[in-house]
């Protein structure tokens, strides 16, 4: 007779420890599903980072490679680790923030590496009406996205999921109509309300992309977040801010090949 598996295993230290008297600075978020080797790399960073002022929230979506076993195996140094399955990514993610405890809330992919807690400034911002603080991100090979708050927000996504720590008891969860781009919906919702973000000057998180949100479905998705959130008008000039940002990458890239072409030649 074949016994069945439950649905849900849950653990880490906090079920066995319990809540501490005083929250943690920041909540790290980290959601996978079958990504056993990043998610490794992934918890073995986090546990070297200098600052130990955080919590650790592992959230999987009922994973069959070794990612279980994995959780397991670092069950006394996770603070809680949940798997299920779920409605994609974002559930996932609303899942991880009804659990965290943290004054903020950081979300870090399986893939991805976070250089440092910016303790500083976060401790800083918790003592002012401030709903969010990000920072610099590079990307892929040393690209690097510069956040921005401002009327671009209402066009593009300007702000890095991997670069900005959100305050957690002003934070919605994420809109689950969405599956590649909520977290720019969140964004722009934030904006919408008069959300305070505080801008910082400098580089704290790495991140490859390839995910779910850099898919050419992402174009008609973030359309659809703009028009919720703005209207058709803003949804033109996003069209428009789009097509200008094709034609600079295909240039880009008609440049290299012919420095190539060039290095070839002389080469040759």
């Amino acid at each position: 007779m074949q016994v069945s598996q439950p649905t849900r295993l849950e653990g880490g230290r906090r079920f066995r420890a319990g809540a501490g008297n005083r929250p943690p600075l920041v909540s790290i978020i980290t959601v996978v599903y079958n990504a056993k080797d990043e998610l490794s790399q992934l918890l073995q960073a986090v546990s070297a980072l200098e600052s130990k002022d955080f919590e650790l929230i592992v959230v999987d979506g009922g994973s069959q490679d070794g990612t279980i076993e994995l959780l397991r195996d670092w069950d006394d140094r996770i603070d809680v680790w949940l798997s299920e399955s779920d409605r994609g990514i974002y559930d996932a993610m609303n899942k991880a923030q009804r659990l965290a405890q943290g004054v903020f809330l950081y979300h870090l992919n399986a893939g991805d590496t976070l250089f440092e807690i910016p303790s500083r400034e976060l401790e800083e911002a918790a003592r002012q009406p401030v709903d969010a603080v990000t920072f610099r991100v590079t990307v892929d090979d040393n690209r690097e996205f510069r956040p921005s708050y401002g009327f671009m927000l209402r066009i593009k996504n300007t702000l890095h999921h991997q670069g900005t720590f959100y305050r957690r008891e002003t934070f919605l969860p994420y809109d689950l109509q969405f599956r590649i781009l909520a977290d720019f919906d969140a964004n722009q919702r934030l904006a919408v309300r008069g959300g305070k973000v505080q801008i910082c000057d400098r580089i704290i998180a790495h991140h490859v992309s390839g995910g779910a949100g850099d898919s050419l479905n992402d174009y008609r998705e973030g359309f659809a977040v703009v028009r919720k959130n703005f209207g058709p008008v803003y949804v033109a000039l996003s069209h428009v801010v789009n097509e200008l940002k094709g034609i600079r990458l295909r240039r880009q890239a008609a440049l290299k090949r012919w420095f190539k072409k060039l290095n070839r030649e002389s080469t040759s």
